[in-house]
């Protein structure tokens, strides 16, 4: 991968979902991923406008559906064109923690071929998420496109 140049445009890149039930969200994220609320603004009504969680490193941002304004969560069309991958200490125990939150799995926590033990599961906003923590020692590039290749051709 190369490094961006000294002109590159871009800053920093966040992640921004639309949820359905911004409190619930929060909530939700907070409980699960030990995400930290960091900055909400909410309408007089109850709708969360926008919301910022720290989630490790990074800043998740997210509002309520606005649809006046044609912002729609995956819950609006039945389904999300994007995960969000996070690596985590634990996969089984994390997986868990979001089942018994209301999260959907759908695929359990399994070993993979290119390293990492993940699992992919559905947030009751419908966003998807897959956790990953590295098993066994690190592959390369080269590796991983080996058995990546060789999965695929069975």
């Amino acid at each position: 991968m190369s490094e961006p140049s000294a002109a590159s445009p871009i800053h920093e890149v966040f992640i921004y979902l639309c949820v359905r039930g911004g409190d619930a969200a929060i909530d939700f994220y907070t409980r699960v991923f030990d995400a930290r609320e960091t900055f909400r603004l909410q309408e007089p009504g109850g709708r969360v406008g926008h919301a910022e969680l720290q989630l490790g490193p990074v800043t998740l941002m997210l509002a309520d559906e606005h649809p006046e304004a044609g912002i729609l969560s995956p819950l609006a069309f039945g389904g999300t064109g994007s995960r969000v991958h996070l690596h985590v200490d634990d996969v089984d125990v994390l997986a868990k923690r979001a089942v018994d939150a209301g999260a959907a799995l759908v695929f359990g926590p399994a070993d993979q071929p290119h390293g990492e033990r993940q699992c992919r599961l559905r947030d009751p906003f419908g966003h998807e998420w897959l956790l990953g923590h590295p098993v066994g020692e690190p592959l390369s590039q080269h590796e991983m496109r080996r058995r990546y290749e060789a999965q695929a051709a069975e």
